[in-house]
This record gives C-alpha cells, sequence and structure tokens, in this order.
C-alpha cells in the first residue's frame, strides 16, 4: 500500500505540472512524441492501390475508412505483404463468383500465407482487431466495416438516450419556459 501524504501529493502534482508546462514550452519533445504516437509503420508505409482494391472487394464498401486501411496496411506491412496482395487479388479475379464455405474450401487449397492474409484483413476491416490470439491489437472501432454497415439501422442496447455517437453533437438548445423533466432510465 502507497502511503501519500498531503505534502507528497502537493510535490508530485506540482511536479507533473511543471513538466508538462516544460513540454508545451519546449516544442513538445518526449511527451507530445509519446502523446501522439502512431501505430508502428502506419503513416511510414505508402499504401498500393491494390490493398484499397483488394480490401473494397472483400468488404462490399467504396468508401473504407482510410485511417481505418493505413492502420491496417501498416500493421500488416512485410516485405512479402505487396506480392501476397496480388496473388489474393488474382485468386478472386479467376473465382469472382465463389462466396461463403466455397471460398474458405478455396483458400484452405492455397499457401497458408495467403488464407492468413485473407483472414487479418477480414477481421482488420470488420472487427478492428488485428494479431494472432493471445497478441490481438485493436486498431479501429467506431470506423470498423461491421459498425458503419449497421449504424443507420440498428441502436445497441444501452442506457444512452440517442443513437450511437449522439455524444459528438452539441445538444439543441432547450425551451425557456418548460416545467417538463426530460429523464431517461
Amino acid at each position: 500500500m502507497i502511503n501519500l501524504s498531503r505534502r507528497r501529493m502537493v510535490l508530485g502534482t506540482a511536479g507533473v505540472l511543471a513538466a508538462g508546462i516544460g513540454s508545451h514550452l519546449l516544442g513538445g519533445g518526449v511527451f507530445a512524441t509519446l502523446a501522439h504516437a502512431a501505430p508502428p509503420l502506419a503513416s511510414a508505409v505508402t499504401m498500393p492501390d491494390s490493398f484499397m482494391r483488394l480490401s473494397r472487394q472483400l468488404t462490399g464498401m467504396d468508401a473504407l475508412e482510410p485511417h481505418l486501411a493505413q492502420a491496417l496496411y501498416g500493421w500488416l506491412h512485410h516485405a512479402k505483404l505487396d506480392t501476397q496482395l496480388d496473388a489474393l487479388l488474382a485468386l478472386f479475379a479467376e473465382h469472382g463468383d465463389v462466396t461463403g464455405d466455397s471460398l474458405h474450401q478455396l483458400l484452405a487449397q492455397q499457401p497458408a500465407e495467403m488464407a492468413q492474409l485473407y483472414q487479418q484483413l477480414v477481421s482488420g476491416w470488420y472487427l478492428g482487431v488485428v494479431g494472432q490470439p493471445g497478441s490481438q491489437q485493436c486498431i479501429g472501432f467506431e470506423n470498423i466495416v461491421s459498425y458503419q454497415l449497421l449504424k443507420n439501422n440498428l441502436l445497441p442496447p444501452s442506457y444512452a438516450p440517442g443513437e450511437p455517437n449522439f455524444w459528438i453533437h452539441k445538444p439543441a438548445a432547450a425551451p425557456q419556459n418548460t416545467l417538463e423533466v426530460n429523464a431517461h432510465g
């Protein structure tokens, strides 16, 4: 258990405040770098057109969220990725009518890297999660494809009084002479 006296709390708070002010005055430095760090390689790599073409084909959506695309491509980026993307695109071009279980059987006949890339792309776009079980990372939440597909049709069960993300919009002004109380719950 930490024994925190009033003196230690005041000194600690003053130290954090001084570090924040010093960081701001010195142009950010380490604190700004840590606070605004991008995912590994997310902005350092250029996404090829084949990545977005394949992503549009897998999701069925023309307008995919660019930040999620960059994060997913940055997370997946390795030396052979572009070649694997082209191979997966060629496979879908050759077997464009294959869906569902037939698609999974087709992928099972391909090299393991191609099936794994397919799974990572679908998981990244629809769930916002990448990585192997036990070491998964979340790269997206409200901008994932599954949310975009349902955002106008399905309200998640909650105690929230509005649609998803209603709190990001400024509420309308309440009438001045109202005695009625709006209570939710």
